[in-house]
């Protein structure tokens, strides 16, 4: 009964804010919906190469990689006429939230209120449900909704399936789990690393199944990155096992812009990336691993002469990657103090104060997140040196993933949404006294 209010609960909130900002789904921020259309009209995973309706021709496409391929073939079954129906993806990610609240009462359930649904995994599930990053980014085209739910379903696998039957089968379904997570992002394939030994290290069963479950799981997700590597080799001409969009982020995080903004300590204002976006607009006009690029006042007619050089994909990324690594280079220190900075966004409680963001809304959120912490903070010291045992594994490999990926890649509090729900587990042992149960450890052979 408690797990059907939670249910109802989620439907209700998640589903109000969703329909209430349906035309929110019309806006295309990161390139999913217009991958996802190109993809249901042409058939092939890119970008829009133009038609001439004139002559009679039929739409064509170009091959991508800059986004990862899971949530774009997702939208692109939720196409209405080749369009994405805002409708359908309100549903889809009403869905993926309510599943990600399902998965967190039944994770807190087993580690925090005895293997029963009590009043600390019901505080774990509404403090997912009612998340401000996460009810935010429910009503966007983006995959902070999808990544937390499988996340969370990557959690609960290894806190309800694994643990407590590591068989070859749970091993196989875990791995398939991991890689369907790194085809959302590829950032969850550090995750995937990391969590790989940890099926051996996890259970007590005989040493030939342990290794067996390990090397199996390890096939699949060698083969996910594999599909994906050669897909890109043919299609694009390069074996891209991420996406092409890598070195952009790398280099919004490191780039002279905002070295300067970093040097100025204007931590109380939001960067202004204007003039970064003003040089990489003209990235394909000068050498971006000299200083004299980042100093050329691009705005200025007289001192853009140079013609663009064409790039191709594979080639604009890596302009990208090799702009950054000089500008790390040139400034080693600011690039350390960067990265101190990049770890305090992930995780800070307040939002940047930005355009068309007012105060209240700030306060607010900042005063939950930072009841947020202190509560997650005393459910660690609850749950103290039980932390390190087997079960609570899987989200502390996620947050040292999360926080040794963004501490050198661009960095806000969103990129944090994958690990909110696990949060909210230790947040709900903060606020209600647990009653901690040992993780299952199989000392025979499972069947």
């Amino acid at each position: 009964m408690k797990f059907v209010g939670i249910i109802v609960l989620a439907l209700v909130v998640r589903g109000g804010v969703v329909l209430s900002n349906l035309d929110q789904f019309d806006q295309d921020p990161d390139a999913y919906r217009v991958i996802a259309e190109t993809l249901s009209e042409t058939g092939v995973f890119g970008l829009p190469a133009g038609s001439d309706t004139a002559a009679g021709t039929e739409p064509s496409a170009k091959p991508t990689a800059f986004r990862p391929p899971l949530y774009p073939y997702l939208l692109s079954w939720l196409t209405v006429d080749h369009h994405v129906s805002d409708l359908l993806v309100g549903l889809l990610h009403l869905g993926l939230g309510v599943l990600t609240a399902a998965c967190t009462l039944s994770i807190a359930s087993r580690l925090i209120d005895g293997g029963r649904v009590g009043i600390a995994s019901i505080l774990a599930a509404v403090l997912v449900i009612i998340d401000p990053i996460l009810v935010q980014q429910s009503t966007l085209v983006m995959t902070e909704t999808i990544a937390a739910a499988l996340a969370t379903l990557v959690v609960w696998f290894w806190v309800s399936r694994w643990m407590p039957s590591p068989t070859l089968a749970n091993a196989l379904m875990f791995a398939v789990l991991l890689a369907l997570a790194y085809l959302c992002r590829p950032t969850f394939l550090v995750w995937a690393v990391l969590m790989l030994p940890a099926i051996f290290f996890s259970t007590q069963s005989c040493w030939t199944r342990r290794v067996a479950c390990t090397f199996s799981a390890a096939m699949i997700v060698v083969l996910a990155v594999g599909l994906w590597t050669v897909r890109n080799w043919n299609a694009v001409g390069h074996p891209v096992w991420a996406t092409s969009h890598g070195g952009y982020t790398l280099l919004l995080a490191n780039n002279p812009s905002f070295y300067d903004y970093l040097r100025d300590g204007k931590f109380a204002e939001a960067w202004d990336a204007e003039p970064f976006l003003e040089a990489y607009a003209h990235r394909f006009q000068s050498d971006p691993t000299s200083e004299t690029f980042w100093q050329t006042d691009w705005s200025n007619p007289d001192e853009a002469t140079a013609a663009p050089r064409p790039l191709n994909e594979h080639e604009d990324d890596q302009w990208s990657y090799q702009a950054a690594k000089a500008t790390i280079a040139r400034e080693p220190s600011m690039f350390v103090w960067s990265c101190v900075v990049r770890l305090g966004r992930l995780w800070s409680p307040m939002p940047h104060h930005v355009a068309g963001r007012s105060w209240p809304p700030i306060v607010i959120v900042t005063l939950y997140y930072l009841a947020f912490w202190i509560a997650a903070l005393v459910g660690l010291y609850r749950i103290g040196r039980g932390i390190l045992t087997p079960a609570w594994w899987a989200m502390i490999t996620l947050a040292i993933t999360l926080s040794a990926v963004h501490t050198i890649y661009w960095s806000n509090l969103r990129m944090r949404s994958p690990m909110i729900p696990s949060l909210a587990v230790f947040a709900a042992a903060g606020l209600v006294r647990p009653r901690f149960i040992k993780p299952l450890l199989v000392d025979q052979d499972a069947d």
